[in-house]
């Protein structure tokens, strides 16, 4: 069994699912990095209040946690995007059964993969079962997460306990910031997170 972490940088934000669709810009991970500032300023020009948002709690817990994990530097990377994942998911052995825990705002298990359509950070989860059905998946969401998925509820174990990550072992760590779902004035913390990784790696 080989253990990876995924962590989105979105699942701290300390605002809800409602204040996300209102707040937040309409963006994925396709938008252009300039075109993404234009319109994250756009929001906070509209919504002044999006400048308050900070961290919930879990955010330090982790931070914690990742202080004390230790990982081989080529076992841990970070990205923008989280489809960048299937760095760490190729280099696993298909022989081998992997434990996915993800901890993430959104279960991105959304759009089918097969039939010609691109990998992209709303389907690699359903990219990484299609390739590896024997994947035990456990998705550390918030309590207001989308839980429906094309078939209806995520298929996989979920849950909004955050402490569950402390029991498992990883052998790999994959580390997201979601830029077009985690405003610009909390960027700082993303680094942070990075950091109490980096800061033991060899």
């Amino acid at each position: 069994m080989v253990g990876v972490l995924s962590i989105d940088f979105d699942y701290f934000i300390d605002v809800t699912a409602k204040e996300r669709a209102i707040y937040f810009p309409k963006g994925n991970d396709e938008v252009p990095k300039e075109m993404l500032e234009e319109m994250w300023k756009e929001r906070y020009l509209k919504y002044p209040a999006l400048k308050e948002a900070g961290l919930i709690e879990e955010y330090y817990k982790m931070k914690g946690f990742l202080r004390l994990l230790h990982v081989d530097k080529e076992k841990f990377i970070c990205s923008d995007t989280h489809k960048d994942i299937a760095r760490i998911i190729n280099r696993i052995p298909c022989s081998l059964k992997v434990k996915l825990v993800n901890v993430d705002f959104h279960h991105d298990y959304y759009n089918f993969y097969t039939g010609g359509n691109r990998l992209n950070c709303g389907n690699w989860l359903r990219r990484v079962i299609e390739m590896r059905r024997n994947t035990e998946v456990i998705w550390i969401r918030r309590a207001d997460s989308q839980t429906c998925s094309l078939e209806g509820e995520f298929p996989f174990k979920h849950t909004t306990d955050l402490e569950l990550i402390f029991r498992e072992r990883y052998d790999y760590v994959f580390l997201c910031r979601s830029p077009e779902w985690s405003p610009p004035h909390l960027s700082k913390y993303f680094e942070e997170l990075a950091f109490a990784v980096t800061s033991k790696t060899a």
